[in-house]
């Protein structure tokens, strides 16, 4: 709900404001720009207004364009990564989520229900999984309304999100090699040739060959050789014993390679 205050036309709203200040900058696609970011929650009931002081965060940030096809839509989303005054990596809880540096300001804007990503996340967390946490809030842009957007956690190796092994380059033996990894399974527009990698399963399928992944965790600049060929190998192997013949034996098919349970509730929501 908003509404204006006064005859200066100062407007507020019950739902969080998050201000982004760029000095005049393009926010770009590629390379995050340094920019101001305030986040305004007087907390449930109360409103909140773009001119107060933060009480969240108030500080640098480095933001850029999040996402491929989404970038052609008029309403844009955004990463942006909290920072120092010079430049280092920084962290704060934003509207009661737990503190971290990078987030995602999601704009729902060819889903005019906005509600379809909040809905999903909340019911693939009552399964017991993590699922990005999210607050709707409204953005202003160099002084300009951009609309309603949901504040979200980024996915990223933490303990209080993608819970996994830390991973460090020197470690390319025995269990150390295992992981954690994340990634995920991509476009590659823009990508360079380290940044993404492709699998050949023995079994074809005319929608599925040369998947191609990109790199998550660790990042494509600080994965060693080892590590890109272990989890490269794995997930061959996962594919071969899936689509093979003995794919149903407990021992070597497809339930060596990834938790059942796990991928059963993703086809649930995903179809839902």
């Amino acid at each position: 709900i908003r509404f204006n205050l006064d005859a200066q036309d100062t407007v507020s709203c019950r739902l969080p404001l998050i201000v982004i200040e760029t000095g005049g900058q393009t926010i770009d696609d590629d390379i995050k720009i340094d920019a101001w970011l305030k986040v305004i929650d007087n907390g449930p009931g109360t409103m909140n207004n773009q001119f107060q002081e933060g009480t969240d965060y108030e500080g640098n940030i480095g933001i850029e364009i999040r996402g491929q096809s989404s970038q052609m839509f008029p309403k844009k989303s955004y990463s942006f990564e909290l920072r120092t005054g010079d430049g280092a990596d920084s962290t704060a809880s934003l509207l009661g989520m737990p503190a971290e540096e990078d987030w995602v300001l999601y704009a729902p804007y060819s889903d005019k229900t906005m509600l379809r990503n909040a809905l999903t996340f909340h019911l693939g967390s009552r399964m017991g999984e993590w699922q990005p946490r999210n607050r709707w809030c409204e953005v202003y842009l160099d002084g300009n309304y951009a609309g309603v957007y949901q504040l979200m956690e980024s996915i990223k190796r933490d303990s209080n999100r993608v819970d996994i092994s830390k991973l460090k380059p020197d470690e390319v033996a025995g269990d150390d090699l295992t992981g954690g990894y994340i990634i995920k399974a991509d476009k590659i527009d823009n990508y360079g040739s380290d940044e993404y990698f492709q699998i050949k399963p023995a079994v074809h399928y005319e929608n599925s060959d040369d998947y191609r992944f990109t790199y998550v965790y660790p990042k494509h600049d600080e994965i060693v050789a080892v590590q890109k060929a272990y989890i490269k190998k794995y997930l061959t192997d996962l594919e071969n014993s899936l689509n093979g013949s003995s794919f149903s034996d407990p021992a070597t098919g497809f339930r060596k390679y990834l938790d059942v349970r796990s991928f059963v509730d993703f086809q649930i929501i995903q179809e839902f």
